[in-house]
Parts: structure tokens; C-alpha cells; sequence
């Protein structure tokens, strides 16, 4: 059995029957080390403070977009790996799975609000479920509606999903507030 050490703790690898949204589920799941909460958080809940759920997204979109270098995995490491949350803040590079895990893992902590990853051949990106009505590209799951907000399509607002991305033909993650 595969097991990944992250901060200390062990986790038993839930990549299962060759379905990597099975792998993301468990790592964009994963609570952020409390370490790193006591010294990022309060940054970011000065930025967000006053902010409606909209431009809080939007900014911890923008954030996640420009302010981490993009690899592929295969180029850094050999092979595909995907980042917890924190460990994305870590390494020098980080890809399209990666920013997603951190992206919703900010979102469902600063903003209290649901998200979902969705998969495309090829591509990660999430969704966010916003309490008031939000314009744009969405998903809708079980009566949700959940809008694109892609952290690697670098300059695209929220609900905006990246071209050549079919969004009713994409697998979804869920995933737990």
C-alpha cells in the first residue's frame, strides 16, 4: 500500500481503480496544517474583510492564478503528483491540480461556501457555490448551481471556464466543507 507523508502526518493513498478524482478527493479534503492556517489566515482575512462572497472569491482566484510559478509535473518530478494544500504554497511549481486543491481548500475555509472540482481530459479546474446569483460559465449538481473559476487560465474571472473545456461532459469532485 502507497502511503504520503505530509507534515508530519500519514496518509494511505485513496488512488483507486486507475480514478485519479478518488486521489484529489482525499488531498483537496484534507484540512490545511494548523501551522500554516496561524500565519496565512489572518493575512488573508484583512485582504477579504468587507468584501461581498464575490470579490472575496475573485481575489483568491487572482491570487492562486499569479502568484505561483505553473510546471508540469512530469517535468519537475518525473511523473504526476498532486499537492496538499499547503504543500503547493512550498514547492517552487505547481500545476492545474494543485492550484485547485489550494484554490477551494481557501475558498471553503475563508468563505464558508461549497465548492466541487471539475474534470476535463487533461485538465483540472473547481467550481464554487455562491449564495447570491453569480454570472458565468457553471455546473449544476443536485440542484446547486456551482461556477467555473478555473486557477490556471491566468487572467479569467470567476465563471469564466478555460477553451476547449466542455463543461457538461466533465467528471465532478465533490468535496466536504
Amino acid at each position: 500500500m502507497f502511503q504520503y507523508r505530509c507534515f508530519g502526518t500519514i496518509y494511505p493513498s485513496s488512488y483507486y481503480d486507475a480514478n485519479y478524482m478518488t486521489l484529489w478527493s482525499q488531498y483537496a479534503n484534507a484540512p490545511m496544517a494548523t501551522e500554516i492556517q496561524n500565519e496565512l489566515y489572518p493575512v488573508l482575512r484583512k485582504e477579504l474583510a468587507g468584501l461581498s462572497e464575490y470579490e472575496c472569491v475573485s481575489r483568491i482566484l487572482n491570487w492562486v492564478q499569479t502568484g505561483f510559478a505553473y510546471e508540469y509535473d512530469e517535468k519537475v518530478w518525473g511523473h504526476d503528483r498532486t499537492f496538499f494544500a499547503e504543500e503547493t504554497l512550498f514547492y517552487p511549481y505547481c500545476d492545474c491540480e494543485d492550484r485547485s486543491v489550494l484554490f477551494t481548500r481557501l475558498v471553503r475555509d475563508l468563505t464558508k461556501l461549497d465548492c466541487i472540482l471539475i474534470y476535463y481530459p487533461g485538465h483540472l479546474a473547481a467550481a464554487v457555490n455562491f449564495n447570491l446569483n453569480v454570472n458565468g460559465d457553471y455546473i449544476l449538481l443536485n440542484k446547486k448551481k456551482f461556477v467555473v473559476c478555473d486557477p490556471t487560465y491566468i487572467g479569467a474571472p470567476v465563471g469564466v471556464t478555460m477553451p476547449d473545456m466542455n463543461n457538461s461532459s466533465a467528471g465532478i469532485v465533490l468535496l466536504s466543507r
